[in-house]
């Protein structure tokens, strides 16, 4: 089973993304926000799904860290946001890809799948 881990701070999301990615048959850990991550206290999963608007520390900046890091940076990081302009933003930071809010539950699966398979390759 592919393990996601997922940052948002919205419990309501959390409960939405646990449910869409449970259904598809994906394990999911699930934080809040970003300092368990910037503190390596996480077990490896096989793709990160982040919010960019989350308190404390944005998941820009957490990509950016996952990405320096020997153990996490060939796992692929997905950024979920409702700003402008996202691509640009997570292309500087080294993410995977990106999904704009508001997203459909098919694309969701769909973009995760994908990163999921070209791992799954290497």
């Amino acid at each position: 089973m592919k393990k996601i881990l997922v940052t948002e701070d919205d419990p309501g999301l959390q409960d939405i993304y646990r449910i869409i990615l449970e259904r598809a048959g994906y394990s999911v850990s699930m934080y809040s926000n970003g300092n368990d991550l910037l503190q390596n206290k996480f077990e490896l999963p096989d793709l990160f799904l982040l919010d960019k608007q989350l308190s404390g520390t944005d998941g820009l900046e957490i990509c950016k860290f996952l990405k320096s890091q020997p153990s996490t940076q060939n796992i692929p990081v997905i950024i979920i946001s409702a700003t402008v302009g996202i691509q640009k933003l997570v292309d500087s930071v080294g993410a995977d890809g990106f999904i704009e809010k508001p997203f459909e539950k098919k694309y969701l699966l769909q973009i995760l799948e994908e990163h999921l398979q070209k791992t799954s390759a290497l």
